[in-house]
């Protein structure tokens, strides 16, 4: 039979493969082929927004998430400077990470979107990734007049956010775990400080997640499985990370207070909107990436709560901690089995953490991140399906 909502459902997977593919299968993100694959995304992802709001259950995660959303393209229209490149490609990263969140909240409640389909999707986003890795740290080391092989590879973030498509693979333990290794092996590589610090919190989940969804009918063979897998998985990863000294010696520096110049950002973004004359400030913030122009660094937060206390003050932190509030509070009803309710509170954890050391809903990798939370929150089953 012919589902029309499922066959969108696939091309829009398809479609954010083909976008994240730049400079793998085509060349650059100013090419046709990306623009329109994005504009692609952004119409049927703005359909199935104006759809939502007229027929979906209106959760408070789905409240408060569109709420987010319309926050930062008001305050883009109002505030922003249109002049300004850098404004437009944060809103750009905004629009990716949250407008498909709708059509894949959407698909899930109807059905049309299952954890097979998000397996493959994951399973090519994987290569992607991989090759994505390789392409960055060859463009990095091309630019480079020294033979210092070292690098900080920002791509590792994307197999952080892979990570909750693990617990999909449910039964089919040992596949999840070589992936898992695969996963782990790239984050290490990637030398990341808080991309290895959020993979570590991910993996652990995904290391309980194991445990607690054991056959029962072969208990005794499952427990022994999975546990000789996690011991093989922590083995190797340890010594795969103890032989990145360049990751060890950059660890060291972050326990001796080395944080790449985030305490100087973050301690004046904090004291400007602080001691702003303004009580207003205080409330709705500067306006629109206004990180940028205020933290005497030129570089934005690197930090969600800051960007947001900055950006629309305390309002703009309220409705993103609403955000955690109610997923972290879907992570523990009753109505979800255990296997939802623990890739729930990986989803948050994972979440939680790189918005603290990073950027979250400004990072375009972000986008698997809202797939899964959509896949989660629309489906009606208890269990992953």
């Amino acid at each position: 039979m012919f589902e029309p909502e499922k066959v969108i459902s696939n091309t829009l997977l398809v479609l954010i493969v083909i976008y994240f593919s730049q400079d793998i299968l085509y060349t650059g993100r100013g090419s046709l082929i990306a623009q329109i694959s994005l504009l692609t995304i952004f119409i049927l992802s703005g359909f199935y927004w104006i759809k939502t709001l007229t027929t979906e259950t209106k959760k408070l995660f789905y409240k408060a998430w569109t709420a987010f959303l319309l926050l930062n393209v008001l305050g883009y229209i109002f505030t922003a400077d249109f002049s300004f490149n850098g404004h437009f490609d944060q809103l750009k990263a905004i629009l990716i990470v949250s407008l498909p969140f709708y059509p894949f909240y959407h698909f899930a409640q109807r059905g049309h979107l299952k954890s097979k389909q998000l397996i493959v999707f994951f399973l090519i986003m994987l290569v992607v990734s991989i090759a994505q890795f390789y392409f960055y740290r060859a463009d990095i080391l091309s630019m480079r007049q020294s033979d210092n092989q070292d690098v900080v590879n920002n791509v590792a973030y994307m197999f952080v956010f892979l990570i909750p498509f693990l617990f999909l693979f449910k039964d089919r333990k040992v596949i999840s775990m070589l992936l898992a290794f695969i996963i782990l092996l790239f984050i290490i590589q990637g030398a990341k400080r808080g991309a290895v610090i959020s993979g570590a919190i991910g993996m652990t989940f995904f290391a309980y997640y194991q445990l607690r969804t054991i056959n029962k009918e072969n208990k005794t063979k499952g427990v022994l499985l999975v546990i000789v897998c996690i011991a093989a998985l922590v083995y190797f990863g340890y010594n795969y990370y103890q032989q990145n000294q360049y990751l060890v010696q950059r660890m060291q520096y972050m326990t001796e207070g080395d944080s790449s110049g985030r305490d100087i950002i973050f301690a004046n973004l904090f004291n400007v909107w602080f001691n702003s004359d303004s009580f207003l400030n205080l409330l709705f913030g500067y306006g629109f990436g206004s990180t940028i122009f205020l933290s005497g660094t030129d570089h934005w937060a690197h930090n969600d709560w800051l960007e947001l206390l900055t950006n629309f003050g305390l309002l703009g932190v309220s409705i993103y901690l609403t955000l955690f509030v109610s997923a972290t509070k879907v992570a523990f009803q009753n109505q979800w089995n255990i296997d939802k309710r623990i890739l729930m509170m990986a989803i948050v954890s994972i979440w939680f953490f790189t918005t603290v050391v990073s950027m979250n809903y400004t990072s375009t990798s972000s986008i698997f991140q809202t797939i899964i939370l959509a896949y989660l929150l629309g489906s009606t089953s208890k269990s992953i399906e």
